[in-house]
């Protein structure tokens, strides 16, 4: 059994995949497996991966048919032999030491469920198989005694390390579905520890990726609210906290969209709807703590919004983004 499973999705990523793999082979951690799944790519991805495996034993290379999505694709992954697993998405990379910093971390912490590191945002390679003189600072504790703390870790999958034996699957064929994996692998972990320490490099100037969408109309939107209702324990303060939380933040991104102000004060206050009706009144939290997350001047023009939106409409919010698709 190998130390670790590294899966990497990966769709029509080649003009930056060869950074990623030149990370992961450059890892310090040995004992590790890297599982790239190409999901049915049609720029020269799939040449890239099978390039990389015949020079390096430790890349498997897989490929659907047809585009899948990356929940299913990294549910294919999951089923991998390492006692941990972890995700890099196939337009970032990797610090050389990040893996077996964690690894340190899980043999110091006896085996904890989750392992988290700090994650850089980049604009290009500069900092690819980079040595950083860094003194290593641990912190653990354990989320079912402290799940407050669950609040101040990032939904990200890709900064993190998970122990196999605790995972469950993730959502398919639906956006953001990294949000509901990783909390709700944090919501019933035992231990948790985050290494603070240079780790995973986000590539924010790719074209790829969900945050290279931009704020255009997004017709996947209502994926956020299947998102949040499969966080769990559904009774767990916190959680209904990070649902409401989850969904404000997209409707952020609704106040850019490149349609008309009617549709997007409609949208939003729809959306405020769905969130009364599933979760609780997100306006009685703490605006500070809610602005922490949100973006203050976003969650004023959210707000203002919703307390003063007139129209007396009964349409549903599926029939609205359908007309504007």
């Amino acid at each position: 059994m190998y130390k670790l499973s590294i899966i990497v999705p990966v769709f029509n990523s080649g003009a930056y995949l060869k950074d990623c793999l030149d990370s992961l082979v450059s890892e310090s951690l040995k004992d590790i497996e890297i599982i790239c799944i190409d999901d049915a790519s049609t720029d020269e991805s799939l040449d890239i991966l099978n390039g990389y495996a015949k020079k390096y034993p430790q890349i498997k290379v897989f490929q659907n048919k047809i585009n899948m999505g990356q929940g299913y694709t990294r549910n294919i992954g999951i089923k991998a032999s390492g006692t941990y697993v972890g995700f890099v998405d196939s337009d970032d990379y990797v610090s050389k030491t990040m893996y077996e910093n964690m690894f340190n971390a899980a043999i110091s912490y006896n085996y904890p469920e989750v392992i988290s590191t700090n994650i850089t945002f980049v604009k290009d390679n500069s900092n690819l198989n980079k040595d950083i003189d860094y003194k290593i600072n641990m912190v653990s504790y354990n989320p079912l005694e402290q799940p407050e703390r669950i609040l101040d870790e990032s939904p990200s999958a890709c900064n993190k390390i998970f122990l196999k034996t605790s995972i469950t699957p993730f959502l398919e064929g639906v956006m953001w579905e990294d949000i509901a994996f990783t909390y709700n692998a944090l919501f019933k972990s035992n231990k948790f520890v985050r290494v603070n320490a240079p780790g995973y490099y986000y590539r924010k100037s790719s074209n790829t990726g969900v945050s290279a969408r931009g704020f255009i109309f997004n017709p996947r939107l209502l994926d956020i609210f299947t998102v949040a209702d499969s966080l769990e324990p559904r009774d767990n303060p916190y959680v209904k906290y990070l649902q409401s939380v989850i969904v404000l933040q997209r409707m952020t991104e609704i106040l850019n969209w490149n349609i008309s102000e009617h549709k997007r004060m409609q949208i939003i206050y729809k959306m405020h709807q769905l969130i009364l009706q599933k979760y609780t009144d997100w306006r009685v939290y703490d605006q500070a703590l809610l602005s922490s997350r949100i973006g203050i001047l976003e969650l004023l023009k959210i707000k203002d919004i919703v307390d003063n939106y007139t129209y007396q409409d009964k349409e549903e919010l599926s029939n609205i983004l359908l007309k504007l698709k």
